[in-house]
């Protein structure tokens, strides 16, 4: 064994006993009637609104990643069901679903002659449906600090970091119809000509960076209030990415009835004639996120029974 592995699994080690001593080890006190909810089990529910960040519509000026393109108007509605194991009173196991939805539109921006005059005329739009699994810890800073002399905090911020998959399917509209946009492979994904391009899966990973407050309203109920955005290694979820590609391919890999959807579709451009193979269509260095501001209810259960319990008593 190398001499990281050895110290790797030594830190392991070292942070598993020192979290036995710690819960049961430590003198508490309760404050304001919460107890320790170490070793219960939460049942959570969430609604929030869910924002695309990629490629598409945003903001006057150059393209930035996070809340520089956020823009109101173009939220859906995401709900979610999770549930939490507390392992400490400060950490806590996480693992949940959500559904969702996202859309973004080049038509949707302002347009005042400035950087964003590129993408606005550039035309495209997309939809999709967002199906997310996921498992990860919450930690509670301020209980992690004072988690030797108060077994609850009534006010709670936390931060959640794990691992996820979400399964998305990006359209397009023609003509009064919805058209996959996947399977046309608008960026030559997986021609010879462009040997760089792999075709992309439509169920990836990703990683949710997570950080809220959560306030306890008794020992059985608690209300949460947070942002949750997710790190992907895709940036295909509104279908583009780099440049585009010369029309005529599609005729060699697609029936015609399929190439000519994929002709139409690969450029809507306002200015069609600046439209020619390897001009760049989108920024490939950023990859493609989504942003949830969210509310969430949570219900403590009986240490035993796995059904609502409303008085848990004090240990």
């Amino acid at each position: 064994m190398s001499v990281i592995s050895k110290t790797i699994s030594s830190a392991l080690t070292a942070a598993f006993i020192f979290m036995g001593i710690t819960v049961y080890a430590q003198q508490t006190y309760d404050l304001d009637g919460l107890t320790d909810p170490t070793g219960f089990w939460e049942v959570n529910i969430n609604a929030g609104g869910n924002n695309f960040l990629g490629d598409l519509g945003g903001t006057k000026g150059k393209g930035r990643p996070l809340l520089k393109d956020y823009t109101a108007n173009t939220n859906k509605a995401l709900l979610g069901a999770s549930v939490s194991y507390n392992i400490t009173n400060y950490a806590a196991f996480n693992a949940g679903i959500n559904f969702s939805k996202i859309n973004d539109a080049d038509s949707l921006i302002n347009n005042t002659g400035d950087f964003e005059r590129w993408r606005y005329y550039r035309n495209l739009s997309f939809r999709s449906n967002i199906f997310e699994a996921h498992a990860d810890v919450t930690f509670y800073p301020i209980m992690w600090i004072d988690h030797k002399r108060i077994e609850l905090e009534r006010w709670a911020p936390y931060i959640t970091t794990g691992i996820g998959m979400f399964h998305f399917k990006s359209q397009t509209q023609l003509n009064g119809e919805w058209i996959d946009l996947q399977p046309l492979h608008l960026e030559g994904q997986g021609f010879s000509e462009y040997p760089d391009r792999k075709g992309y899966k439509t169920t990836q990973i990703y990683m949710p960076i997570n950080a809220g407050m959560k306030y306890y309203l008794n020992n059985t109920w608690a209300v949460s209030l947070g942002v949750m955005t997710r790190l992907t290694f895709t940036d295909y979820i509104d279908d583009i990415s780099t440049t585009y590609i010369d029309p005529q391919l599609f005729s060699k890999y697609f029936t015609p009835e399929k190439a000519a959807i994929a002709t139409q579709l690969y450029s809507r451009s306002r200015t069609p004639w600046k439209v020619k193979p390897d001009v760049l269509k989108a920024n490939p260095d950023n990859k493609d996120s989504y942003l949830t501001f969210y509310i969430a209810l949570s219900i403590k259960l009986h240490k035993v029974i796995p059904f609502y319990y409303p008085n848990i008593p004090h240990r």
